[in-house]
């Protein structure tokens, strides 16, 4: 398995690893690349889960939509790598929890579940609610001293969120090693027992 490059994850396994496979199945060795295309990919499931169940965990997004973000593309039997793609763009602050200004404090807001929430002010420039005409709800912050223009306040993306070893991807990252061995061990078992 790679670890997390641009948003993927590669769950791949090696020569050594199927010729494992084979010994462990005898005459039945013929079946091993089907073996290691099922667990490879239930294992690719399993992680797709667990990234999105871990993420939704740390962060205070208010809809997660972190399961959808994450794209799977199957192992085969020819070519037993499955791939995890992460996309999305750049979040808004409003996408996650915050409280409105009140008329002497800013709006304050917080991106991870564990911290407080935390005044949002640069300077003397206060962030605070705002509605669009169009009926879109962001939390901005005056760029100067006049009224116009804003600046939105902007969090992480779902990638990055995903992909932060400390978090989310680091904390994942065994489970999903054991659960390929689990999986590889599921199969074989399945084929020797005939089911």
């Amino acid at each position: 398995m790679s670890g997390l490059q641009r948003g993927m994850i590669e769950f791949e396994v090696d020569q050594t690893q199927l010729q494992r496979i084979e010994l462990k199945l005898k005459d039945m060795k013929a079946k091993a690349p089907q073996a290691l295309k099922n667990a490879v990919n239930a294992t690719a499931r399993d992680a797709k889960k667990d990234l999105a169940d871990k993420a939704k965990e740390t962060y205070a997004v208010k809809s997660p939509r972190f399961k959808k973000a994450i794209a799977q593309k199957n192992a085969t039997a020819s070519n037993p790598t499955a791939t995890l793609k992460i996309t999305g763009a750049v979040n808004e602050l409003a996408d996650f929890k915050y409280k409105d200004n009140t008329s002497t404090d800013a709006a304050r807001g917080k991106v991870l579940k564990a911290s407080g929430l935390k005044s949002l002010q640069k300077g003397n420039l206060k962030a605070f609610i705002t509605k669009f005409g169009s009926g879109h709800v962001s939390v901005v912050q005056r760029k100067g001293a006049s009224r116009l223009p804003l600046k939105k306040l902007l969090s992480p993306s779902i990638p990055t969120m995903i992909g932060n070893e400390a978090k989310v991807y680091g904390i994942v990252k065994p489970n999903i090693e054991e659960n390929l061995q689990k999986n590889i061990q599921k199969q074989i078992d399945r084929i020797l027992g005939g089911k």
